[in-house]
């Protein structure tokens, strides 16, 4: 059998030529699926998960946006829980979501990827639960808390089909964390607090924050007014009687449109992570327990997952509907 190949060469004419063509075919199609291989990092997961599994969101673009990110990474999969189990709440669906990940990188272990990357077409609130739910589940040690690094990326499911970069994050085994980023945000965002005035003459320890970086001139005037229980019949803000606040941290954008720039994110994400952890340490110190927090949010799902996969557990999100 050894000397079979040469044999048979030697029955085609010009058989030196035709083994140097062979030998170069072969090399060049191990060299490509080389550099496809070792060109890839990382797993790719992405995720749709509309405002309700009813609001008729088409997942069309985050599937062409998967194809294509498929061929970076060294594993990709989607995941919908609506097509497995449609009609469950907001919680049972981040849920679900959650452990459908999990089980799928537990799967995927055996490659000891050091990079994640989530691709979301999901509603804000949505976003939050989620990146809650991955960093935060209880029970066995998590497979996402062995990545190194986690980035994470809106991919918007209508309207204009803009990219904007990744949040990242680090992973620690305690958790993700910001990373460094040096951007001045000083002329872009505006940071304050103000004191909010539930009915009845109510104080609570629990505290809104109000982060808007869209160009909606209404969004922290609604906010406020459902954070204090004092939106008229029209809000759009699912508050109740366990969601008013007594005082709020308010963020918003002072330029048309906050920087396509990834410092920018990283930075404005780490200056609202330390503020408010900063902030709900103060207001316990007043207030002598342990406070609440409540997210207003008009911003990229990509941050609204960073902010729920960094806040503290007790800072829930407000569905705006």
């Amino acid at each position: 059998m050894a000397g079979t190949f040469p044999e048979l060469l030697k029955l085609i004419p010009g058989e030196t030529a035709t083994l140097a063509v062979i030998m170069i075919v072969g090399f060049l199609i191990l060299a490509t699926s080389w550099l496809n291989l070792h060109g890839r990092t990382g797993v790719g997961v992405a995720v749709f998960l509309q405002p309700t599994p009813t609001s008729g969101w088409s997942d069309a673009r985050l599937l062409e946006h998967s194809s294509a990110a498929k061929s970076r990474h060294i594993s990709f999969f989607y995941v919908n829980v609506d097509e497995l189990h449609p009609g469950l709440t907001a919680d049972a669906r981040a849920s679900l979501t959650q452990r459908a990940i999990e089980a799928r990188l537990k799967e995927e272990e055996a490659k000891n990827s050091s990079h994640i990357s989530f691709y979301l077409a999901c509603g804000l609130a949505n976003a939050f639960r989620l990146g809650q739910r991955i960093f935060k589940a209880q029970g066995a040690q998590l497979r996402v808390f062995e990545f190194q690094e986690i980035s994470v990326h809106q991919v918007p499911s209508s309207g204009p089909n803009l990219t904007l970069p990744p949040l990242i994050l680090e992973g620690t085994p305690n958790g993700p964390q910001t990373t460094p980023a040096s951007y001045q945000l000083g002329s872009i965002i505006r940071r304050d607090t103000v004191s909010l005035h539930p009915p009845g003459g109510q104080s609570p320890n629990r505290h809104a924050l109000i982060l808007n970086i869209t160009n909606n001139p209404n969004m922290v005037t609604e906010a406020k007014e459902a954070a204090q229980g004092t939106q008229g019949q029209g809000g759009r803000y699912a508050v109740g009687a366990q969601d008013l606040c007594g005082s709020a941290l308010v963020y918003r954008c002072l330029t048309p449109t906050f920087p396509n720039d990834r410092s920018a994110y990283n930075e404005l994400l780490k200056d609202i992570v330390q503020y408010w952890d900063f902030y709900l340490a103060t207001q316990a110190s007043v207030h002598g327990s342990a406070p609440e927090g409540r997210l207003f949010i008009a911003a990229p799902s990509s941050l609204a997952f960073s902010l729920g996969a960094l806040l503290p557990i007790s800072t829930l999100v407000v569905d705006y509907i």
